[in-house]
């Protein structure tokens, strides 16, 4: 049986908020998902209406090619809607991760402390602990800054992307109605 400690009960509480969080990310890109696929109907339904009821074949063109512009800033729109979801959930993660790193350094250097409290030359073990600490939060943070350097890019060039499709859109729409 596990003692029942400040620490147990710490990480009990983390591992339950960090399941709570994953379901409320789980019901909010449910939600996204439905709003969206109800979205798409009624759009699909108003499209299929004003195609047949248009009798000129130009008209028809128009009515998909404007359709179509409008798909990538969709997709994009919900793409980035899908990313808040995850990144609210990731930052929940990182904050406990970081928690439970900071707790876990603390009674390690703690312990290396007391291990070594009077032995001969202690002092340049507890600081080679620490700078190892150290170099672990540097590297961590290097790292959680490069993800999210990356993200931030992926995020911005999938919006040109998107951005540049509309516009091809909105020109090859132009002459169609030349």
């Amino acid at each position: 049986m596990i003692p029942h400690t400040t620490s147990t009960n710490a990480s009990v509480g983390t591992i339950f908020g960090l399941a709570g969080k994953a379901f409320e990310g789980a019901e909010t890109l449910a939600a996204l998902n439905l709003q969206t696929l109800k979205t798409l109907m009624a759009e699909s339904q108003e499209t299929s209406r004003l195609a047949s009821s248009t009798r000129d074949p130009a008209e028809l063109i128009k009515l998909q090619a404007a359709a179509l512009q409008a798909a990538p800033l969709k997709a994009l729109a919900y793409g980035r809607q899908v990313k808040e979801v995850f990144e609210t959930f990731g930052a929940a993660q990182r904050v406990a991760y970081e928690d439970g790193m900071a707790g876990a350094q603390a009674k390690f250097l703690e312990g290396v402390s007391t291990f070594f409290n009077n032995a001969p030359g202690s002092e340049k073990i507890v600081a080679l602990a620490k700078s190892a600490v150290d170099a672990s939060n540097n590297a961590y943070k290097g790292m959680n800054t490069a993800s999210k350097q990356l993200s931030d890019t992926l995020a911005a060039n999938a919006t040109k992307v998107g951005e540049t499709v509309a516009q091809g859109s909105t020109s090859a729409l132009a002459k169609i109605e030349d």
